[in-house]
């Protein structure tokens, strides 16, 4: 319960950030990761081992998002690799392969529509984490 709730404020506050600048404030990104630290060890104590397996495969999908951001020359941002890091201490591995596999496919869809009614092209940059946030929002409720 934790783990969603920090997960859910923060990616409403990144996701203002990430639509209107373009970028994710380190002060989010630090306090995110300071409170998934926290949750990690409270539910590590409460549920085992298993709660700091999953958490740490969590980091996979960020740190994918980190290794592709260095491959393409920051075509990615770090920020929403550091990001997804944090959503996956929060959530653990399932969720955050879920909310991560979700925001790509919303982020696709939008994308697509786009390019149909000519209002982008392959150069326009779409922000990613208000993705993540609407991808939560329903696998919340699903």
């Amino acid at each position: 319960m934790l783990g969603m709730v920090g997960t859910l404020v923060i990616l409403v506050g990144s996701s203002i950030y990430d639509i209107f600048k373009k970028r994710i404030p380190l002060q989010i990104l630090l306090v995110g990761g300071v409170w998934a630290v926290i949750c990690l060890v409270i539910s590590v104590v409460t549920s085992g081992v298993d709660a700091l397996y999953s958490g740490l495969c969590g980091l996979l999908p960020g740190a994918g998002l980190l290794l592709l951001g260095y491959l393409t020359d920051h075509k990615v941002g770090y920020g929403d690799g550091i990001l997804l890091m944090i959503i996956g201490l929060l959530e653990g591995a399932q969720k955050v392969f879920l909310i991560f596999c979700a925001g790509l496919f919303l982020q696709s869809l939008l994308a697509v529509i786009l390019l149909i009614m000519k209002k982008a092209d392959k150069q326009t940059q779409i922000p990613f984490v208000p993705f993540l946030f609407l991808a939560r929002i329903i696998l919340l409720f699903a």
